[in-house]
């Protein structure tokens, strides 16, 4: 049998806060841990309290020492067009085009949050434009932590078998889609490429 082509791409996460107590201990890092054992998918992983925090470690994925990190993974409670880093701070898809000021060249952004892109298409591609990535994965509607983060799992395993073309894009939505059926529909997953 044929070894299937892989097109690695790196994880870059930033998660938020998803309790307001301190003692809550719900974390994406354990699902980039098994993609890192089982898949061999690498990762950065970094916490984030703060809009000024989260502005710093985009700064730092931008940086060419990170190229290889072409999977931005936002990992926040979110809402229609925004995510939400604490009760006082919020940003939208509009400032965080602009943050990234088109220097996401062959990278896709992942929001793991809640209807982010429960918006217009013509907003979500002016994001691709002004923050020049590729593509844009998340949620059109408000979803269950537990099944999200599976289907955020199998969506980036499927991201590591194909190109960042156009072409590939498509046919790792596909496989996504095929591979989480039901789910992609329940959670209302949508994925955006140029």
């Amino acid at each position: 049998m044929a070894k299937k082509k892989v097109f690695p791409k790196r994880v870059f996460c930033i998660e938020g806060n998803w309790e307001d107590s301190l003692r809550g201990s719900a974390s994406v890092r354990p699902v980039l841990e098994l993609l890192d054992l089982n898949a061999g998918v690498k990762f950065i992983y970094r916490d984030c309290s703060t809009l000024e925090e989260l502005e710093f470690l985009m700064d730092k994925w931008r940086q060419r020492g990170y190229r290889d990190y072409r999977i931005l993974y936002l990992a926040f409670h979110g809402t229609c067009g925004e995510i939400v880093i604490s009760p006082r701070a919020r940003m939208t898809l509009e400032d965080l085009g602009a943050r990234l000021g088109g220097r996401c060249r062959n990278r896709l952004v992942y929001f793991g949050a809640c209807s982010v892109l429960d918006l217009d298409r013509r907003f979500i591609n002016r994001f691709l434009v002004s923050s020049g990535a590729k593509a844009v994965c998340g949620y059109k509607t408000d979803v269950d932590w537990i099944k999200s983060t599976a289907l955020d799992l199998v969506a980036i395993n499927e991201l590591q078998k194909y190109s960042m073309t156009r072409a590939g894009l498509a046919a790792a939505e596909k496989a996504i889609r095929k591979s989480t059926r039901a789910l992609s529909g329940e959670l209302g997953f949508r994925m955006v490429y140029r």
